[in-house]
């Protein structure tokens, strides 16, 4: 194996190069401007090429500095990453809960009192959003994710097998019966993200049924926005029961046919598996999935 030079020294050269000062370095690392310099002498003589020009108030990365720096940046940030995924939050009081927007509204905020009802000395942040956090630096606790359980270098556990049916809003139809050749004459919302593209067509294909382009009248691809629209009364539309099932229970909403499909996709509880291990996420985890079986 290639002998490598001191970690410490990389540390303060990544500083270094960064700010492009060996003063920042050394107040970074809480270490002397002397210090800085040995680090970074003893470095070079390793390396056998310089990786700083000294000017008389600053310095600047050679070629070589240059080129070094964007690799030691890469390592650290990676050996940084790995750390993460082993080292549980110190912070027992805070949880951070990060998930899909629709399922926050829909879903999770909804019942989300009765968790802080049981630990009132824990501060639960949830935190909407479409971008898949990674856990490096964005103190997030536990992710539910929408998606097919692939997180390579996550622990990954199911949360709830989803389903998709058609809902409308009881104004839409009245008291008429709804039939499989009366779909395709009704009004439409669809959702075009990539989670129900296939659905919408194993859908028809169930039902023996073909929905005109005409009968489309509004596309989204956000699910939260569909089911607002499902609410105004706009059209029929096929929707994650999870994020209905108390619309249908309290009747603002109604399944016009008697039909269910799986969903491609399905509910994911994802961390590291450290995050797993913690108190508080124990007690999240144990919650939430009561709530599901419920």
């Amino acid at each position: 194996m290639q002998r490598l030079p001191p970690l410490r020294g990389l540390q303060v050269f990544r500083h270094a190069a960064k700010d492009l000062s060996f003063k920042a370095a050394a107040e970074a690392l809480n270490i002397s401007n002397a210090a800085v310099s040995s680090h970074i002498r003893g470095l070079e003589e390793f390396l056998g090429f310089k990786l700083f020009h000294r000017l008389t108030r600053e310095v600047r990365l050679t070629p070589e500095g240059s080129r070094l720096s964007g690799f030691v940046e890469t390592g650290f940030q990676e050996l940084e990453r790995g750390l993460a995924m082993f080292a549980p939050n110190s912070d027992p009081t805070n949880l951070k809960v990060a998930t899909l927007p629709s399922f926050a509204n829909r879903w999770l905020m909804p019942k989300i009192s009765q968790f802080q009802a049981n630990y009132p000395n824990l501060k639960i942040s949830i935190m909407p959003g479409f971008d898949l956090v990674d856990f490096q630096g964005d103190g997030v606790d536990l992710a539910i994710r929408y998606g097919k359980g692939e997180y390579p270098g996550l622990e990954t556990r199911v949360l709830m097998e989803e389903s998709l049916v058609i809902v409308c809003h009881p104004s839409l139809i009245g008291d008429q019966p709804v039939t499989k050749a009366d779909l395709a004459q009704l009004p439409w919302l669809i959702d075009e993200s990539i989670d129900m593209q296939g659905s919408w067509i194993e859908f028809q294909d169930a039902l023996g049924i073909d929905i005109p382009d005409a009968s489309v009248k509004l596309a989204v691809t956000e699910a939260s926005a569909q089911v607002e629209a499902v609410l105004a009364g706009r059209g029929l539309s096929l929707v994650r029961h999870s994020l209905v099932a108390d619309m249908l229970e309290s009747g603002l909403l109604i399944c016009p046919l008697d039909f269910s499909i799986t969903a491609e996709y399905q509910y994911y509880l994802v961390a590291p598996e450290a995050k797993f291990r913690t108190e508080k996420v124990r007690a999240f985890v144990s919650w939430i999935t009561r709530k599901v079986e419920n």
